[in-house]
C-alpha cells in the first residue's frame, strides 16, 4: 500500500525500479483480470507449440480485449504475450505472466509441473520466482514433484539432469516451508554430486531459527507509562490467562541468509491451529536486527519495581500516621502498579533469561517491528550473522 508521505507509486515509480511481485499484482488491476488469464493460460500453459503473434491477438479479440485492457506500468501485457518481451520491465511482465497462466490453468501437480518446468527452461514466461504469490498454499504440490525429480535423478537414464537441476533451482527460489523442508531431505539423500553441491551451499548459507513470535519490546516510556496507571498489571494478567488458561502461542521458525528473512509463524489457541502465516523480510527492506542481551532492561524494571514497593511502604505509614479518610484504595493502586511491573519483568525478562533464551528484534524499512523471543543466544548470533 502506498505511502501518503509524498512516495512514489507503483504506476510513477520507474519500471526498472519495480519487482516481479509488483508486475504480478499489476497483472490483477488491468480492466479484464479474468479475460487477460484465459489468454496467458490459452498461450502459455495450454498451447501445444508458441502461438503467431497474430494468433495471440486474434485470440485475444475472441476474449473482447481491447488494445488498452492489456496495459501496466510494465508494458502492455497482450504484445508481450504475441511478440514476447523487448526490455527489462518486460521481462519482469513476461514471468508474471507465466506465473498467472499456471495459476490459471488449474492442472493437476504433474501436469502443473511440466508446465513450470517447459516455461522456465525455454521461454522467457519463466512463472518459477512467483509460484508461491501465484499458486499459494496450491503451491506444496508441485513443490513436492519438483523434488521427487530432483531425487532421481542418477536412478537411470530416464531421469534428465538439466531439468532436475532446474527444479532443484525452483525449489531454492520459493518461501514456502514445503520447499526449506524438501531441500532439507534433498540436501543429505540425493546422490547426484552437482546437484548435492548445490543443496549442500544452500543450506551451509542459510541459518534457522526456533522460537516463539511475541510483542516487541516497548520503549521505556511507554513501559513507565503503563506502570504507573496500572495497564501493565491488565496486560501481564492477561498474558497469564492466555498462556496457561488458554495455552496461547505462537511458536515460529525463522529462516535468514543473505537475500533476507523468512518466518513462518503459526497462532494456536487450546491446542488448534487459528492462523498460518508467512513473513517475508528482504536484505535491502530490513533496517535493523538484533538480538537483546539476557536480562533487557532489568534495571529499568527494578528502579520502577523498588520506586512501587518503596511508595507503598511510605504512604502505608504515612496514612497509619495521619489515619486518613480513605487510605486502602491508594494503597490498593500502589500494590497493583508494583503487581504488575512484577508479573512483567518476570514474563518478559527474568525467565527467558534464566533459561539462557534472548529475544531477535527484526525492524522493517516498513510496517511493524517483528519479534522472536525464546531463542537460543548463540544460534541467534549466527543467523544474524549471516545478514551483514
Amino acid at each position: 500500500m502506498a505511502e501518503k508521505s509524498g512516495e512514489a507509486t507503483a504506476k510513477d515509480a520507474p519500471r526498472e525500479a519495480l519487482g516481479d511481485e509488483e508486475a504480478f499484482a499489476a497483472l490483477a488491476e488491468v480492466p479484464k483480470p479474468d479475460a487477460l488469464a484465459s489468454l496467458a493460460r490459452a498461450c502459455l500453459a495450454e498451447a501445444v507449440a508458441p502461438l503467431s503473434a497474430d494468433a495471440v491477438r486474434e485470440r485475444a479479440k475472441s476474449l473482447e480485449l481491447g488494445d488498452d485492457d492489456g496495459a501496466t506500468p510494465f508494458g502492455d501485457a497482450i504484445e508481450v504475450l504475441a511478440r514476447g518481451p523487448e526490455d527489462a520491465a518486460e521481462r519482469q511482465l513476461a514471468r508474471a505472466l507465466g506465473a498467472l497462466a499456471v495459476a490459471a490453468a488449474k492442472q493437476d501437480d504433474e501436469h502443473t509441473v511440466e508446465t513450470i518446468l517447459r516455461l522456465a527452461g525455454k521461454t522467457a514466461f519463466d512463472p518459477s520466482p512467483l509460484l508461491d504469490e501465484a499458486l499459494g498454499d496450491r503451491a506444496d504440490g508441485p513443490l513436492t514433484v519438483l523434488a521427487a525429480r530432483v531425487g532421481r535423478t542418477g536412478d537411470g537414464p530416464s531421469v534428465d539432469r538439466a531439468e532436475a537441476a532446474l527444479a532443484c533451482a525452483i525449489l531454492l527460489t520459493s518461501k514456502r516451508p514445503r520447499a526449506h523442508t524438501e531441500i532439507a531431505r534433498l540436501a543429505s539423500d540425493v546422490t547426484d554430486p552437482l546437484l548435492r553441491a548445490l543443496l549442500s551451499k544452500a543450506m551451509e548459507q542459510e541459518a534457522r531459527l526456533e522460537g516463539e513470535l511475541v510483542s516487541p519490546p516497548r520503549s521505556a516510556a511507554v513501559t513507565v507509562l503503563l506502570g504507573i496507571t496500572g495497564l501493565l498489571f491488565v496486560a501481564a494478567v492477561g498474558r497469564l490467562v492466555l498462556r496457561y488458561v488458554l495455552a496461547y502461542k505462537c511458536p515460529a521458525q525463522v529462516s535468514t541468509s543473505a537475500s533476507g528473512v523468512r518466518i513462518h509463524a503459526r497462532t494456536e489457541l487450546l491446542g488448534r491451529t487459528l492462523r498460518d502465516r508467512e513473513i517475508v523480510i528482504g536484505r535491502d527492506a530490513l533496517v535493523r536486527a538484533v538480538r537483546e542481551v539476557r536480562f533487557p532492561r532489568l534495571g529499568l524494571y527494578v528502579g520502577l519495581l523498588a520506586l512501587a514497593l518503596g511508595t507503598y511502604v511510605g504512604v502505608g505509614a504515612l496514612v497509619d500516621g495521619t489515619r486518613a479518610a480513605s487510605p486502602s484504595l491508594l494503597l490498593f493502586g500502589l500494590l497493583v502498579v508494583a503487581s504488575g511491573i512484577a508479573i512483567d519483568l518476570l514474563l518478559s525478562t527474568v525467565l527467558p533469561g534464566a533459561r539462557g533464551r534472548c529475544r531477535v528484534v527484526l525492524a522493517p524499512r516498513r510496517g511493524r517491528s517483528v519479534c522472536i523471543g525464546g531463542v537460543d543466544p548463540k544460534r541467534a548470533d549466527a543467523a544474524l550473522a549471516t545478514l551483514r
